[in-house]
């Protein structure tokens, strides 16, 4: 039997999978925030094939995981782009002014 990560999973990666049903699986697996959901939500917010929508979600998701957590990567919000960066700065600049400051620093040309 399927954990709900393995299904959500299994909805992100299925080729008939309508693109409201993936974006709804990218926000609903953020709730698991090991290091194996990062990768998967890295993967879909920097892959272009996937929808801007589901690729914004990804980024959300990623910076839901981060403040959560306590604990953030600038590295990997630093590889974010174009929506997705947008979405995760948004999100990080709300709720944890000081990472939004520090990202600012080591990554000057990607804050807007």
């Amino acid at each position: 039997m399927k954990t709900d990560k393995e299904k959500l999973i299994e909805v992100i990666y299925n080729d008939t999978s309508r693109d409201d049903e993936i974006d709804d699986a990218v926000m609903d697996i953020s709730k698991f925030d090991d290091d194996d959901v990062i990768h998967i939500l890295m993967k879909l917010a920097n892959e272009a094939s996937f929808d801007d929508m589901i690729r914004a979600s990804a980024g959300e998701s990623l910076a839901d995981i981060w403040i959560r957590r306590s604990i953030i990567d600038f590295k990997q919000l630093g590889s974010l782009t174009g929506i997705a960066l947008k979405e995760a700065l948004g999100l990080i600049k709300s709720k944890r002014s000081d990472w939004y400051t520090t990202f600012s620093e080591l990554f000057p040309t990607k804050v807007k």
